[in-house]
């Protein structure tokens, strides 16, 4: 029998205070960026932000690939009523505010082209996602946790961003550059397409209602309960929906993927696989920009990044989740096969299930509806294919 070094015994039984003082940490961290920045700005909103985003996909444990899961192998449709939750509260605050207030989209709105490749896209991320057992935020999330599994599959997920921008030109003059981008809002005005979003999202969730988990009633405390036991995850996906909100209200959308992307970036023109020029991206495109940058600097795309990673892992750390965990040999190639499509369909689909799918539907952009319905199709197809019930249930986050 192995031991585990006593520090990590002790990170893997609960402790809500060591998590209270880790998130009160990070966010005594974005007064620090406000005072080195002058105000408070996109460093010290991302670190709040980030933090914030950890919190709600540890404590939730939303992974689109086990909403799917859960709902053929289990009839369990909690998961993806956590998800509707989330299309729903930012479809709500975000086009809610627009219309309340006559106000135009956001300059940098998840507004995306509708092109031949996207669907293309999102089916392989949706693949990947399942080889991989989890999406981009899942595997940043299991490394909070302790999962050295997921640790190949995020250096393939940059290896997939590198090659999807190494053929980006092609990738733009043959789909991206003239692709109408479709807007809700132009067709029904924006109280219209706030209505149609809703009541699509409301039939959605009646079809889901009657498998609908039974929550057990809790007596716990408040610390408890937020820190230790699991949320249910239409409370996680209903913080992230606000989370996508604030963040448009911040200026700048919620997401991972853009983050990911500028580091890859500027490793692929590092190693001279991408040129110093990426049209589209240089200024930005359906809400992305991808600025080139030269070296390594805590820029707010790297600060939300640690903000997601620091929250999730206090949480995991105070509800006794954290645990050291290895990989096989099969783990590791499944990780690098799955991660290298996760990262190549998220780099051309310009975004994954938060910055495309959730942000797009929060402004009433028609891409993030073709990017959730094929990166769906693309998860229930492989788990078809898997056959194994035992097998498909890896797949979870």
């Amino acid at each position: 029998m192995t031991r585990r070094p006593l520090v990590l015994k002790h990170l893997a039984v609960p402790r809500p205070g060591l998590a209270v003082a880790i998130i009160a940490l990070a966010l005594a961290g974005s007064f620090a960026f406000a005072a080195l920045d002058g105000g408070f700005g996109l460093r010290s909103f991302a670190l709040v932000a980030g933090v914030a985003f950890g919190v709600a996909l540890q404590r939730g444990e939303l992974s689109l690939v086990r909403a799917w899961r859960d709902l053929m192998m289990l009839r369990d449709s909690g998961q993806l009523l956590g998800f509707l939750a989330a299309l729903a509260v930012a479809a709500l605050l975000t086009l809610g505010t627009l219309a309340g207030f006559g106000l135009a989209p956001p300059a940098n709105a998840r507004i995306g082209p509708v092109d031949w490749l996207l669907p293309i896209a999102g089916f392989v991320f949706g693949v990947g996602s399942v080889i991989s057992r989890g999406g981009v935020m899942v595997h940043l999330r299991r490394i909070s946790e302790g999962s050295l599994v997921a640790a190949p599959a995020l250096l393939a997920v940059f290896a997939g961003f590198v090659l999807a921008l190494t053929h980006w030109r092609w990738t733009f003059e043959a789909a991206i550059e003239h692709a109408p981008t479709p807007w809700l809002p132009d067709a029904l005005g924006l109280a219209g397409a706030l209505a149609a979003q809703l009541a699509a999202i409301a039939v959605l969730v009646a079809a889901l209602w009657r498998w609908r988990p039974k929550l057990p009633a809790s007596d716990a405390g408040l610390m408890r309960r937020v820190l230790i036991e699991p949320w249910p995850a239409t409370a996680a996906g209903a913080l992230l929906g606000v989370l996508v909100a604030a963040s448009y209200a911040a200026g700048e959308p919620l997401g991972l993927i853009a983050e990911c992307a500028t580091v890859a970036r500027w490793l692929a023109t590092a190693l001279g696989l991408a040129p110093d020029h990426l049209p589209g991206l240089d200024a930005g495109i359906a809400g992305l920009v991808v600025p080139r940058i030269e070296g390594f600097a805590l820029t707010h795309h790297v600060v939300i990044i640690a903000g997601f990673v620091l929250g999730a892992f206090a949480c995991a750390v105070g509800s006794g989740r954290f645990s050291l965990t290895g990989v096989t040999a099969r783990e590791c190639v499944e990780m690098l096969l799955g991660g290298t499509m996760l990262g190549w369909g998220a780099m051309t689909a310009l975004g994954a299930v938060t910055g495309e799918a959730i942000a797009g539907v929060a402004v009433g952009a028609v891409s993030g509806w073709v990017f959730l319905a094929s990166t769906s199709l693309g998860i229930v197809v492989t788990l078809k294919l898997m056959g194994d019930p035992s097998a498909a249930s890896q797949a979870a986050a």
